[in-house]
């Protein structure tokens, strides 16, 4: 790069380098926060990771590659992130399409509750790259009372579209003009990229099915309970053992484990009471109701 590009780009790291953190720490702090409320986002279910700062040396070779392709210039330091908008990168792993979509839908209904706001939307799952990536981008904006606002890149991928990543974009095309890819290359990178996406599509399907046994709203319809006047089963004693996004997990006196659905709490996935949730060691009195794949627990008192 020339040294004006350099000395520009070093400026403005220097500069703005520990309010772009602030910024970083900023974003991952409301996509906590939004997904805190969602039964279906819980737990490991999404993983918000370390962000970055683009190294300075990379940041200066785009800039350089921008700046010749519109064969433009610039002149001051505060030019570099209008220039180069990703400078600051937030990412989420999500576990499936599913948790992905629920999370890009709350992010972008931002609310009054904060003082960001989206800059732009990039959805690559709906159209990938030409290379093959998919993701799901949103450029957030936070304001700082003092200086300028920052942009930062907020990446929504997939564990099966971070996968493609680690083993196809950052060999192939993160190296920008030192290495350049084949047609050969390309070709099996869009293949590999489409072979991760149909298994995102079954990782989904699983989901659904088992969602749809443990009552989570899905396309399948849960199991129903036959009612019953009478209970003629007498009620039995378990402990709870696990909370988890979707059903409370608890076992009786002799080992056996089933599942209490949320609904028989008077709960639902979408919005749960989180103070009405029992907590691991609690005791309840349950029915139970086996089928061949699955043993429920239906605590006395919320038969459904």
């Amino acid at each position: 790069m020339s040294a004006t590009v350099r000395e520009l780009v070093d400026e403005a790291y220097d500069r703005r380098e520990s309010t772009w953190r602030a910024a970083l720490e900023t974003v991952n702090d409301w996509v906590e926060s939004v997904r805190a409320p969602s039964a279906l986002l819980s737990g490991d279910r999404i993983r918000v990771v370390d962000g970055r700062i683009k190294d300075r040396l990379r940041t200066g070779e785009k800039l350089r590659r921008k700046l010749a392709d519109a064969n433009d210039e610039i002149h001051e330091s505060v030019e570099v992130e209008n220039q180069v908008i990703d400078v600051v990168g937030a990412r989420v792993i999500c576990r499936t399409e599913r948790e992905q979509s629920a999370l890009w839908d709350l992010l972008t209904e931002v609310s009054d509750d904060t003082n960001l706001s989206i800059a732009e939307v990039r959805d690559y799952s709906a159209t990938p790259k030409p290379s093959g990536y998919r993701g799901r981008h949103l450029i957030v904006e936070v304001p700082f009372d003092s200086e300028p606002s920052v942009l930062v890149e907020l990446q929504l991928r997939t564990i099966m579209q971070d996968a493609w990543c680690v083993l196809a974009e950052e060999q192939l095309f993160k190296p920008g003009q030192a290495l350049k890819s084949d047609p050969q290359q390309e070709r099996l990178s869009v293949i590999l990229a489409g072979l991760m996406a149909q298994a995102d599509s079954v990782a989904g399907y699983i989901a659904d099915d088992v969602g749809a046994y443990l009552g989570m709203g899905n396309s399948a319809p849960p199991r129903a309970f036959a009612e019953a006047d009478e209970p003629t089963d007498p009620a039995i004693e378990v402990t709870i053992r696990e909370l988890n996004h979707s059903y409370v997990l608890a076992a009786d006196e002799v080992g056996r484990h089933g599942i209490i659905r949320l609904e028989t709490l008077g709960l639902t996935p979408d919005n749960p009471e989180r103070s009405a949730f029992p907590h691991p060691g609690d005791k309840l009195q349950v029915r139970m109701d086996e089928s061949n794949t699955t043993r429920y627990f239906i605590p006395v008192g919320h038969e459904s």
